[in-house]
């Protein structure tokens, strides 16, 4: 009896609180949108540096926000979205261990979701969210937002019992 009443306890420390699974179920959604645009355009700025496909060619739009649309140039663009689509995994990381109240996946997220916002901005500066991204600035907001919630939900992760 005293075995079973163990495990329940045991059982109940893991579960998530309402906020945490909430903020956590968004988390997800928001890395698949974030991987697959980051690694949807790396292949399509790679296919198009391969094959040198002309129609659909988005790059035309991005010379006249200030894209370098040279080889070498979206050769650049290409890498930073390899770079920011292989930046999701540590921040999925974090994510799935503040699932589970480890405190340490905060610090984890926080620092790799402050890199995923300036790495852009410092390969091709402030007009990266404006050219690439649907919401332009909008996303940053939202980056800032998660950051600021998840780290008020701390107070959650201390691995104690938590009513829903």
């Amino acid at each position: 009896m005293a075995e079973q009443i163990d495990d329940i306890n045991s059982k109940q420390k893991k579960i998530a609180s309402r906020p945490i699974l909430i903020l956590g179920i968004l988390s997800m959604i928001g890395f698949v949108i974030c991987a697959v645009s980051d690694l949807s355009y790396y292949m399509g700025i790679e296919t198009y540096i391969i094959d040198g496909f002309e129609d659909g060619n988005p790059a035309k739009q991005w010379e006249n926000k200030g894209v370098d649309v040279s080889v070498g140039g979206l050769k650049q663009v290409s890498q930073l979205f390899l770079i920011l689509g292989i930046m999701n995994v540590p921040i999925l990381l974090g994510v799935a261990l503040m699932f589970y109240r480890v405190k340490i996946g905060f610090k984890i997220y926080a620092v790799c979701q402050l890199a995923y916002m300036l790495v852009p901005i410092y390969f091709l500066g402030f007009g990266f969210y404006s050219t690439f991204r649907w919401l332009g600035y909008g996303d940053l907001i939202i980056m800032i937002l998660f950051v600021i919630m998840w780290g008020i939900q701390m107070k959650n992760m201390d691995r104690k019992t938590t009513s829903t």
